[in-house]
């Protein structure tokens, strides 16, 4: 673990290194140099941290698999499903180890619960970064900063076994089918102006109410990313099927970190990032996390 207080020499050096040199929409103001680490850069910055020598990581509650695994614990018995102090799921993975390369330990990374629209809603913020399936939007990026890409998604079509759209293989398919999504994803924003069914998609205010709506009979189907359309299948809804994943449309969509606007911790995670990716790492959290959610069918256009 990396001591906080550094030689005054030292920190005026990586002070320096972390100048502000130009905003770049969607990071944060200062822009690393290239050899600094990680670890580095959260030094120089440890002054922006919302509680000192802690890392405040907000994500959604309940806190769904496979994103979040591991079950609840009494210690942290306010977290639903799943307790993010565990470190488990993909996104429990990934929030450690760019808290470990950021120079955290385990215990000083804290965790809270907050709503899905709120994650990426304008104004200050009391965590340092939140995570919980935010996808990378240019007109989100007036409220907050985002990482770059932690987890690259495809959106997926969530029914039961014998509706009307459970065979579906093409898009035309879907016209006369009602459709439902939590409101503000990405996921609703696919039915509206990809998928363009005739009937107006239901909007539902969590993934829990879209589940229990589908299974209820009320909606034809669901569209979620595709990770999460595997749990529900497996565990929420036992006769649910995957209908198919849809073909990206337009640039990768890709699930990021949400900043406060202007967080230079926003270079610091990036270089975290990059270096899970540089020596495999991110990809073997997701071998071990989501390695089973590869195979879907793809609906065609």
């Amino acid at each position: 673990m990396r001591k906080w207080v550094l030689a005054l020499a030292t920190l005026s050096l990586l002070t320096a290194a972390c100048a502000p040199e130009e905003d770049t929409p969607g990071t944060g103001t200062d822009t690393p140099t290239v050899d600094q680490t990680a670890a580095e850069c959260a030094e120089a910055n440890a002054d922006v941290l919302q509680t000192d020598d802690t890392l405040t990581v907000a994500t959604g509650n309940p806190a769904f698999p496979p994103w979040w695994e591991g079950g609840t614990t009494d210690e942290h018995a306010e977290w639903e499903f799943n307790d993010p102090y565990l470190g488990e799921g993909y996104e429990g993975a990934v929030t450690f180890e760019v808290a470990e390369r950021l120079g955290f330990s385990d215990d000083q990374v804290e965790f809270e619960a907050i709503g899905f629209n709120k994650s990426f809603a304008p104004g200050p913020k009391d965590f340092d970064f939140v995570l919980q399936q935010i996808s990378f939007a240019p007109e989100r990026t007036e409220g907050v900063d985002f990482s770059e890409s932690y987890y690259d998604v495809n959106q997926a079509l969530v029914s039961v076994e014998g509706s009307a759209i459970a065979d579906a293989t093409s898009l035309g398919e879907l016209k006369d089918a009602e459709l439902g999504a939590p409101i503000g994803t990405t996921s609703l924003t696919y039915i509206e102006d990809n998928i363009q069914p005739n009937q107006q998609p239901a909007v539902y205010d969590d993934l829990g109410a879209a589940v229990q709506d589908l299974k209820n009979g009320q909606v034809d189907g669901i569209v979620v990313d595709l990770p999460t359309a595997f749990f529900v299948t497996a565990v929420q809804i036992p006769k649910g099927v995957i209908v198919g994943q849809f073909p990206t449309v337009g640039s990768q969509e890709y699930f990021a970190m949400a900043f406060e606007k202007g967080s230079p911790l926003v270079d610091c995670v990036n270089l975290a990032l990059e270096e899970m990716k540089a020596d495999g790492t991110l990809d073997e959290i997701r071998q071990e996390w989501l390695a089973d959610n590869a195979d879907a069918p793809v609906i065609e256009g």
